[in-house]
This record gives C-alpha cells, structure tokens and sequence, in this order.
C-alpha cells in the first residue's frame, strides 16, 4: 500500500509539474503575443495625415509714373513751352528745347513719343520735328517726323517701329527737341498759329 501510494504522489507531482510547465509555456507566450500587440499599438499612434503651410512675402502693385521737364511735372513743363516757341518762324528757322524725362513709379518702363500741331491754319503742313539723345540738337537725330497735321509716332530703325526708351527706376532721360520750318516751305495765305504736344506713353517692361 505504501509503495502504491507513494507511486500515485509521484505521477501527481509528476502532473502539476508538467502542467506548470504547460501553464508557464502559455502564459510565456501570451506575454509574448502582448510585447508584439503592444509594439503594433504604438505604430497606430502614428498620424495618417499631416499638413504643413508656406506663407509668400508682401506683394503691393507697382506704378508707372512718367513726368517731364525739371522740376518735374506731369504734363506742360513751363520751362520747355517757353523755349520752344517762335511767334514769327520763317522758312529755314529751327527751334529747340531740352526736355527731361523721369521715372517716378515704382516699376522700369519704356516709352514712346508721338507729336502733333494743333491748329486750324494748316501750321502742321509747314512743320517738321526731329528728336535727339543728350541735353542739345546736334549729332544724329533719333528720329524725325515730317508733317505735323496728324499724331505720328517718332520711329526708329532697328528694331522697326516706334522709337522707344527705356528707364529704370528713378532715373532720367535726357532729350532734345527741335522744330524745323524747312526752307522748301510755302508761306500760308494768311498767318498759321498753333502749338505742338509731344505726348509720352510708358509701358511696363
């Protein structure tokens, strides 16, 4: 009976140990499934979606500001109505007067002149007139328009079209104009009066 009883103690400690082990086993690998289902947790954690901005700097419109004469102004300089005048020309007479060009906008541009007789009397028809580079009218003309009855633009050669000059900001563009009376002219029936506008047009670069 003993060695019996002694036989059934030993399988029964023979059983727990085996099933501890079969316990421990287990529980060693659900810890184990717990360490990877926590690692993959952390990953969800993670944001799908993100969005980040970029912010320009100011932008403020520019201006073109084109002025004439010195000082400057924006239409009729007096300084040059008062040198480009002559109440009594004749053929083969010349008139000049320096006029100075300003930009005063905030952006380059290029512009163009065009001049025209305004006048009743038929003076356009007896009228021509040349523009130069520099403070006098000498050297090489810019260009010459013949007939002043009608707007014409001052043109140029290369490229082909109307004259045009370009200024950068705040600076100056100095010219000269001349008015000629070509010594081929007629003399009008009666006295021919009038005046001439030399107009500029800038335009962005």
């Amino acid at each position: 009976m003993m060695a019996g009883h002694e036989q059934h103690v030993g399988a029964s400690r023979v059983l727990r140990r085996v099933g501890s082990a079969l316990i421990s086993a287990r529980a060693r690998a659900v810890m184990s499934i717990g360490i990877v289902l926590g690692i993959g947790a952390v990953g969800t954690l993670a944001a799908w979606s993100d969005t980040s901005t970029a912010t320009s700097g100011t932008f403020t419109t520019g201006t073109i500001d084109i002025k004439v004469g010195n000082p400057a102004v924006d239409d009729n300089p007096p300084a040059f109505a008062t040198a480009l005048t002559n109440t009594a020309i004749a053929p083969g007479n010349t008139v000049t007067a320096p006029l100075l060009v300003r930009n005063s906008g905030s952006v380059a541009f290029n512009y163009t002149i065009s001049v025209v007789a305004n006048s009743t009397t038929g003076l356009g028809a007896l009228l021509n007139s040349a523009v130069y580079a520099g403070n006098s009218c000498t050297a090489t003309a810019l260009s010459t328009v013949t007939g002043l009855s009608s707007s014409k633009f001052f043109q140029q050669a290369s490229p082909a079209g109307n004259l045009t000059r370009p200024i950068a900001v705040g600076a100056t563009d100095q010219l000269c104009i001349s008015v000629i009376m070509p010594s081929t002219a007629t003399a009008p029936a009666t006295p021919a009066t009038g005046t001439i506008t030399y107009s500029l047009v800038a335009t962005s670069t």
